[in-house]
């Protein structure tokens, strides 16, 4: 007798419930595991700039080693049209980057603006660059038809308003003399040696982060919308030849780090609550950008007497 075959079991698949549970629960841990995610690719950009930054202090400190005295914030010379120099700092420490072929190509005769220099000026250099800044890498700074590559990173000042006084400080570049004033290691023909930073080199900022792009308050600085900040040099204005544009390689100590205010001159880094500051010792630290104003100000001159207790 022939065993009757039986029924075939219906096959359960997900009901539109269960379905939706499933997504829902995928999409909390998405958006558990994102902020971790780029929270750990934010620290790699951060570390990257950190080291960025002490390569500069290398060169930096191998500059100063082999010339006895630390490069120019910014050559000037006057010219029929400004500043026929406007060589940065940036720009002499390339051999002690491993830059000296792209150094060998600038014609040091010229000034950087003229069309000899124009291939060199339009190279981004990526150790220049701080990874979370996404606009500078490819961003070019314009003075008229002249382009000029963006950069990251600026040195100090001091606390002088950039604008206003970089015409007048000659009297602090008189070599290895005893510096008064509220001056930091770089400005306008400096000549200044590590051992004249007596306030201590280790309280003493060299070279802080400036991202590119537009101002954090649009507007608040009237004709002035965007940061510019360039490696190769401060670019005289077509306009106004008496403006040295020394805040394309330089920062002042006006605003504390990241300020809502802050504009060209000032130090407005990528990071999130700080920005990364190179001493005058080689070391690198992130500031906080609720620093005390006082206290930034005293990290911005090099022999001002302040006592800082700790960075």
């Amino acid at each position: 007798m022939s065993q009757s075959a039986r029924p075939a079991r219906a096959r359960r698949g997900f009901t539109l419930v269960e379905l939706l549970v499933v997504i829902a629960i995928i999409g909390v841990l998405v958006g558990l595991l994102l902020p971790a995610v780029q929270s750990a690719r934010e620290a790699a950009r951060k570390t990257q700039c950190k080291n960025n930054l002490k390569q500069l202090g290398l060169a930096v400190h191998n500059y100063e080693s082999s010339r006895r005295e630390l490069p120019p914030g910014y050559e000037y010379a006057p010219g029929p049209n400004g500043n026929s120099r406007g060589y940065s700092w940036t720009t002499w420490v390339l051999p002690f980057m491993e830059l000296g072929a792209l150094y060998e190509q600038i014609d040091f005769d010229r000034p950087v603006f003229d069309n000899v220099n124009a291939l060199v000026r339009t190279q981004h250099i990526p150790s220049l660059l701080c990874p979370t800044d996404d606009h500078s890498p490819t961003g070019f700074v314009e003075m008229g038809d002249e382009q000029y590559a963006m950069s990251c990173y600026v040195a100090n000042y001091g606390t002088p308003d950039l604008d206003e006084d970089q015409g007048q400080v000659g009297f602090v570049t008189t070599p290895f003399g005893q510096l008064n004033g509220p001056w930091g290691p770089f400005f306008r023909n400096s000549k200044i040696r590590l051992a004249q930073i007596s306030d201590g080199t280790s309280k003493t900022l060299m070279v802080g982060e400036r991202q590119n792009g537009p101002f954090r308050t649009p507007g608040a600085h009237g004709v002035h919308f965007e940061y510019e900040t360039t490696w190769m040099a401060a670019v005289r204005d077509i306009g106004d030849p008496t403006d040295d544009h020394g805040h394309m390689v330089l920062f002042q100590t006006g605003h504390t780090p990241n300020h809502a205010e802050s504009d060209d001159r000032d130090v407005a880094a990528p990071h999130a609550g700080v920005a990364q500051f190179l001493l005058c010792d080689g070391s690198v630290h992130a500031v906080s950008e609720e620093i005390d104003l006082d206290a930034y100000q005293a990290l911005g001159t090099i022999n001002g007497g302040e006592l800082l207790t700790e960075l």
